[in-house]
Order: C-alpha cells, then sequence, then structure tokens
C-alpha cells in the first residue's frame, strides 16, 4: 500500500493540477474593471494565504503518508505560515 501511494503521488499531484488550471485561465478575466493595484491587494490578503494553508495540509498528509520527513514537514509549514502571514500584514497597509 505503501509503495503504491509512493508511486502514483506524482500522477495524482499532476492530475489535480491539469484539472485546476482552465479553471484558472478562464478567471484571468475577472479582474478586467479593476485596478491592477487592488489585483495585487487581492491577491496578498486573499490567495496568497489560503494557498499556504492548502500546501500546510498537503504537507501534513505527505507526513503521515512517510513521503515527508518530520524535520523538512516543520520546515515547510514554519516557511509557509511566514510567507501566509508575511503577504497578508502587506496587504493590510492598503496597496488599493
Amino acid at each position: 500500500m505503501n509503495t503504491a501511494i509512493k508511486r502514483f503521488f506524482p500522477v495524482a499531484m499532476f492530475m489535480m493540477v491539469a484539472l485546476c488550471v482552465p479553471e484558472l485561465a478562464l478567471a484571468a478575466g475577472a479582474d478586467t474593471g479593476e485596478s491592477s493595484m487592488s489585483s495585487i491587494n487581492s491577491w496578498l490578503m486573499t490567495w496568497i494565504p489560503i494557498a499556504a494553508t492548502v500546501l500546510i495540509i498537503v504537507s501534513a498528509i505527505a507526513w503521515i503518508a512517510h513521503m515527508l520527513p518530520a524535520s523538512w514537514a516543520v520546515r515547510i509549514v514554519i516557511g509557509l505560515i511566514v510567507v501566509g502571514s508575511a503577504s497578508y500584514l502587506v496587504g493590510l497597509f492598503g496597496l488599493s
């Protein structure tokens, strides 16, 4: 079971990314009427913290599945917390 997870995990992750890419491409035109600064503010306040949270969950699952050593998992989680918090704090200063 563990070898099956290790063997097919990259394929499963590639398929998840392949399914999400068209959604991102279609959503690219949603900010047409907004200024670029409010788009940056939206990224800093919303999308980067959400992506950091999702990556923390993925790293926890990889650690539980013994695909990621505990020392690396701790480093990744701390780094993602710093990145998500920093982007949110920068967004609070009102770029728009």
